[in-house]
């Protein structure tokens, strides 16, 4: 009988092991990657922006406010992109259409800069301020004060018509876009809540009223995410535009801030661990995994696809760091005759090979100790 005992304790082992890959991943855990350095120039690197293969960010080396670019595929250096005198910030980036928030003019104006093209254009030419620029698309927003208050305005470059959004008197600002969807934050409750509008429909609606304070949204596809006070210390919460359903996606008692969106997961900074670390949320998986614990100092996070960019001030003044999560390691198995691929095991098995093995350790163990007559 001791070999059906030492059985059954090898298989419940060998199980578990196969049964591993499909438990949810602890708050905490290290996203699989690589990570290295985009900047490190004089001066301060901050706001980051990534999408695809570009990498974009406000640049401070020369004294004022520079944005400047790395192409990822072709490995070329920084590139400044927009380094008039005076100040360029807050860049925005979709595709290969980059805009800013200039200064130039000795008012903030919005412009846009190609780069494939390498052509720069100024939408923006009211005396007022236009500032926080975000784009998706052929389609710009940004917050504008010429009307005494901080209105929502859109720009769209294939029509090359530009739109008042919203035009209530309280206060509107931190817009951002994707598709025919755009988020801002709004006063006009006495207190920061979270608006959307339709672009198709011209419908307004307000996604998040609470009384505490929701700030910073950020938004794609039907997902739209932010920061929210309302267990009195900030969290990220996100909100389904198909399901209605809104969700914590953090209820540590450590601040959370400045969420990103990208492909179903979400980024932000993470004040649960010394500093400030950057924390990913796989939506469709439920699964929350640190990013980068390096450094103390790390903020403002972006995400695209498999890479995210954010501030890092693990040298003493801001840089620009990236991270590139590595593919998952994956074989392939018969499932009724079809191949499949699935993941392995913490312990390098896959799951159907566990079984299979499990049910040949039982009978070979079982005929072992069975009694002679």
């Amino acid at each position: 009988m001791r070999y059906n005992n030492f059985s059954i304790l090898l298989v419940s082992l060998i199980l578990f092991a196969g049964m591993v890959t499909f438990s949810c991943s602890a708050a905490g855990e290290a996203l699989t990657g690589t990570e290295h350095e985009i900047t490190a120039a004089y001066g301060n690197q901050v706001n980051p922006v990534i999408s695809g293969e570009y990498v974009v960010w406000q640049d401070q080396r020369h004294g004022n406010w520079d944005i400047y670019t790395y192409d990822l595929s072709s490995g070329r250096s920084e590139v400044a992109i927009f380094s008039d005198l005076k100040d360029e910030t807050e860049p925005a980036i979709s595709g290969s259409c980059v805009v800013v928030s200039s200064d130039r003019r000795g008012n903030s104006d919005i412009y846009l800069y190609d780069l494939v093209s390498g052509k720069e254009t100024q939408l923006t030419s009211d005396k007022f301020a236009q500032t926080e620029p975000a784009i998706s698309g052929d389609r710009i927003v940004w917050t504008d004060r010429r009307n005494q208050n901080m209105d929502i305005y859109m720009y769209d470059l294939t029509s090359k018509t530009e739109k008042r959004i919203t035009s209530d008197k309280a206060e509107q600002t931190q817009p951002a876009i994707s598709g025919n969807i755009i988020v801002w934050k709004d006063t006009r409750n006495d207190n920061d809540d979270i608006y959307m509008y339709n672009i198709d429909t011209g419908k307004e609606t307000a996604v998040v009223t609470d009384p505490a304070e929701q700030a910073n949204p950020a938004i794609e596809g039907n997902h739209i995410v932010w920061e929210d006070r309302r267990a009195g210390n900030l969290d990220i919460y996100l909100y389904d535009l198909s399901s209605g359903q809104e969700k914590a996606v953090t209820t540590d008692p450590s601040p959370q801030k400045t969420p990103a969106i990208s492909d179903g997961r979400i980024v932000w900074a993470d004040g649960r661990i010394k500093g400030t670390k950057i924390f990913i949320y796989d939506i469709a998986a439920g699964e929350e995994k640190t990013v980068s614990t390096a450094s103390e100092y790390e903020s403002n996070p972006s995400i695209s696809g498999s890479r995210i960019a954010w501030q890092d001030k693990r040298k003493g003044t801001m840089d620009i760091f990236m991270f590139t999560e590595a593919a998952p390691e994956k074989g392939t198995e018969v499932v009724g005759g079809k191949a499949e691929t699935a993941e392995k095991s913490q312990l390098g098995i896959y799951p159907a090979a566990s079984a299979v093995l499990a049910a040949y350790l039982v009978a070979t163990a079982t005929q072992s100790g069975r009694r002679k007559n």
